[in-house]
């Protein structure tokens, strides 16, 4: 079996940044994610981030976030959302080859799994793209490692229902999804990792399974039609590649209030 996480919309601010919309104790929010990463059995191979790792983008923020990440026992896999900013990033996280204010496209080899990372922030926008340059790019990249797996990262999702309306801003335009669904159409795709919209989903589409966590910020009352009624509520995805499947499970990120205990001996009684 082949586990990793997705973490996204992670929103840290530096104590000392100045941020009005600080919403939350975010830097808790992942501290509590590296210490559960680290002690969950089977361990994680990798943990994913799709975007949105600091509120305001600047560098104290990515320092702030890359001193936590670093408690974490696997490797992580980064890419940017709308509220990042490329330049203050890549002062702070060096090695990215479109290093000093390019998109944070990359892609490599984890546990037998072809991780590909595009960014889809568009500077000054709260929607998100991909320009020409980032489609050659994913063309280039599915060409290889042909025999494995492949786990594509976008901070935006795709528009999974064509002509259904909603806010433009929060997928990839519907030109731009067309594209994509036929780049990666029989290409192993085994998941698309995203971000941005604040709520657990998981859509199929043309087979290739969407997933969406809500974050580490807020999550978003669905029941609401009136307004976007942003409330509190956080979570990551745990994902377990089997031989049978993929397998996702959201798990909240609040302390969670016990009820009760039931011992594994009596629970594996039960018929």
């Amino acid at each position: 079996m082949t586990r990793f996480l997705h973490i996204t919309d992670l929103h840290v601010s530096a104590p000392e940044t100045d941020d009005p919309e600080r919403h939350g104790d975010t830097e808790a929010v992942l501290r509590r994610l590296v210490e559960i990463a680290n002690r969950l059995h089977p361990a994680p191979d990798l943990v994913i981030a799709s975007g949105d790792l600091t509120n305001v983008g600047d560098e104290a923020s990515y320092r702030h976030v890359q001193r936590i990440l670093e408690g974490l026992d696997m490797p992580v896999v980064l890419t940017l959302g709308n509220h990042d900013r490329r330049g203050p990033f890549h002062a702070v996280f060096e090695g990215y080859a479109t290093a000093p204010d390019g998109p944070v496209d990359h892609e490599a080899v984890h546990a037998g799994l072809h991780v590909i990372a595009l960014d889809t922030s568009v500077p000054g926008k709260v929607g998100g793209a991909l320009d020409e340059a980032q489609f050659a790019v994913l063309e280039r990249a599915l060409g290889r490692h042909l025999d494995l797996p492949k786990i594509l990262v976008l901070h935006h999702p795709p528009k999974t229902i064509p002509g259904s309306g909603g806010l433009p801003w929060a997928t990839l335009s519907a030109e731009d999804s067309a594209r994509l669904q036929a780049l990666i159409a029989d290409r192993q795709v085994l998941c698309i990792l995203s971000g941005h919209v604040h709520y657990n989903r998981m859509s199929l589409w043309h087979g290739v399974p969407v997933v969406i966590t809500s974050g580490h910020q807020s999550t978003v009352d669905l029941t609401r039609t009136d307004a976007l009624s942003v409330v509190e509520g956080s979570s990551f995805a745990i994902c377990d590649l089997q031989e049978a499947g993929l397998q996702v499970t959201f798990v909240p990120l609040e302390e969670p209030r016990p009820i009760k205990e039931i011992p594994m001996e009596r629970l594996r009684a039960f018929s």
